[in-house]
């Protein structure tokens, strides 16, 4: 029996690693150095530009990053606020803010080069075991098999594991352990996450051109679509709600300042907004709308969905004379995209200036 688990694993691997050599897709923190791996400071970048983010979305912004700061040397010389507002439209600031901490960290401690033991990339900030097993795998071509969502997927179509995923945990762990490849892990790794991409899909999985089809248990018991498990009620996602002030001066400059160094959007630049709560009855107002002494009138409203939670914000706008109101910083209407405010916040501006 044990030798027919081992046998079936093996199978596995070489059919992936076949297929991924005729249909790897070609992306820009893949390109390879002449040990025949990826530029560690590329994957290390990409890893952290994913985490929430689609592969699509992802490309685009990876080459204009690399283009402005091509080694962690270059990046270790920028503030935190430059990064911001390159992050504009990426979403989950504080990976922003994290990676420059890293490359911060990895310049001092590390003479600028990405850290090959896991021990030291996991006490780097935004780094944890998924990030770092991914870096030491994709990047300097370690045995690991980091479990990210498409391998997760497979692993549990493969072992027939109908339950949640996250209750699963330890047996999925155990099982990868049997994949961690002593001579192409970089390849394996990255051929569990485009077969997940393109065949073993999260809905309607394309079982016809499955090249390892029959060493599936899912596809045995005609249980795919099953895997992974879902709840069989949809949980509605939560509301929470915030009161916005768009305040305009007589040079058509809108007033905004920066958020909180902790918590959601953490340090971006925003329009003035109350406290985030989770009902109405919750709101109190923003320092702005007593220190101003003001008249706001409300002009609408709008809702912004964010993964976790909906945010109902109330829109509130008031016009005033700039030199009245020293010490505050102001934009240009017209420069707000440009701005690195975050989407929410350019959403906040463009409702208010389409309602004039």
């Amino acid at each position: 029996m044990q030798e027919l688990k081992k046998n079936k694993e093996h199978h596995i691997q070489l059919s992936l690693l076949k297929w991924y050599k005729k249909n790897k897709r070609i992306l820009p923190w893949r390109k390879t150095n002449r040990n025949g791996l990826p530029n560690p400071y590329y994957v290390m970048v990409s890893e952290f530009m994913l985490q929430q983010t689609t592969v699509n979305t992802v490309v685009k912004r990876f080459k204009e990053f690399i283009n402005l700061w091509p080694s962690i040397k270059q990046l270790n010389l920028i503030s935190e606020n430059r990064i911001l507002k390159f992050w504009s439209g990426l979403g989950y600031y504080t990976r922003a803010t994290n990676l420059l901490k890293t490359v911060k960290i990895i310049s001092r401690d590390f003479r600028s080069i990405v850290p090959q033991y896991y021990d030291q990339l996991i006490n780097l900030p935004g780094i944890g075991d998924y990030t770092a097993k991914a870096i030491l795998g994709i990047a300097y071509n370690r045995p690991v098999l980091p479990l990210e969502v498409n391998i997760k997927r497979i692993i549990a179509r493969m072992y027939g594991i109908k339950t949640s995923l996250r209750l699963n945990k330890k047996k999925i762990e155990d099982i990868a352990s049997h994949y961690q490849s002593s001579n192409k892990a970089s390849d394996l790794i990255q051929s569990f996450m485009d077969y997940g991409s393109a065949i073993c899909l999260p809905r309607n999985p394309k079982c016809e051109k499955c090249v390892v089809e029959k060493f599936c248990e899912a596809r045995k018991k005609n249980i795919e679509h099953l895997i992974p498990f879902k709840k069989s009620i949809l949980e509605k996602k939560k509301i929470r709600f915030t009161r916005a002030y768009i305040i305009v001066n007589d040079r058509n400059e809108i007033l905004v300042n920066r958020r909180k160094s902790t918590g959601m959007l953490a340090s971006m630049l925003e329009v003035p907004n109350d406290e985030w709560v989770d009902a109405k009855k919750q709101l109190n107002r923003h320092d702005i709308y007593k220190d101003l002494s003001v008249k706001y009138k409300k002009i609408g409203k709008i809702t912004y969905s964010f993964s976790h939670f909906d945010l109902d914000i109330g829109i509130y706008k008031s016009k005033v004379v700039k030199k009245k109101y020293k010490n505050f910083n102001w934009i240009k209407s017209n420069k707000i995209d440009t701005s690195g405010m975050p989407t929410v916040m350019k959403a906040i501006v463009k409702k208010s200036i389409k309602i004039e």
